[in-house]
Formats: structure tokens, C-alpha cells, sequence
């Protein structure tokens, strides 16, 4: 018999004011599968990039897949969810970056945003 699958959403993830880049979080094997957005936020749609590292205090580089950044599009408090969760799988320290398209970063000038972050263990 599989194990069950166990969503969590207890975790959150925050992008200081006048920052782009978040803290790191620790996923602890997890799988993450998306976000919830916080009701404000520096723009009307949001674009998160994706940074990882092996270890919490050390270097983060960009998530790709296919040679292009990994990112996730979605509109102010929405809950959204990674169109290929598989693009982060293994990713054990994550950071999120608040950018646009092009892609460039975004500084959360008016306040500190927080996200949480929907992640299943047992996948």
C-alpha cells in the first residue's frame, strides 16, 4: 500500500520590505506544489523565481529547467500551484524571488510580504 500523501501548509516564506529576494526555508524533504499569495503586494500579477542551495547558509542559484528560470505566474491572493511540481523536486533550502517577466527583480517597498508555501509530503 502507498504511503498517503499529507498536505502542509503550516510553513511560510517572506520577502523583506525592500527586498525582492526572500529568507530561506528549510523544505525537510517535502515537495513544494505551490503558493498562496498575500492580498498586497508590489504588483497586480505576480511572477516568483526560484533560488536553491544545498545548504541553508549557502549559495542560492536559480531553479531551471531546460536552460530557463522556473517561475510561477499568478494574480494577488490567489492560490496557486506549480504547473511541473517535478521543477523543484530535490530542492531541500528555497528562496523566492518577486520579479517580472523580463525577468527583473521587484522590491516590496511598501511592507514585507509573506507567502505560504502548499508542499506534500509522500509524494
Amino acid at each position: 500500500m502507498a504511503a498517503p500523501i499529507i498536505l502542509d501548509f503550516s510553513q511560510t516564506i517572506t520577502i523583506a520590505k525592500d527586498a525582492s529576494l526572500s529568507g530561506a526555508i528549510d523544505l525537510k524533504g517535502a515537495t513544494c506544489l505551490g503558493f498562496i499569495c498575500p492580498a498586497a503586494i508590489e504588483a497586480t500579477t505576480v511572477e516568483l523565481g526560484f533560488f536553491a542551495s544545498s545548504t541553508l547558509a549557502g549559495t542560492y542559484t536559480e531553479v531551471k529547467r531546460d536552460g530557463l528560470g522556473v517561475i510561477l505566474t499568478f494574480a494577488v491572493d490567489d492560490y496557486a500551484l506549480l504547473p511541473n511540481p517535478a521543477d523543484l523536486f530535490g530542492v531541500r533550502f528555497l528562496k523566492i524571488r518577486a520579479q517580472t517577466a523580463v525577468p527583473a527583480a521587484v522590491a516590496q517597498a511598501t511592507a514585507a510580504r509573506v507567502f505560504t508555501v502548499i508542499k506534500a509530503i509522500g509524494l
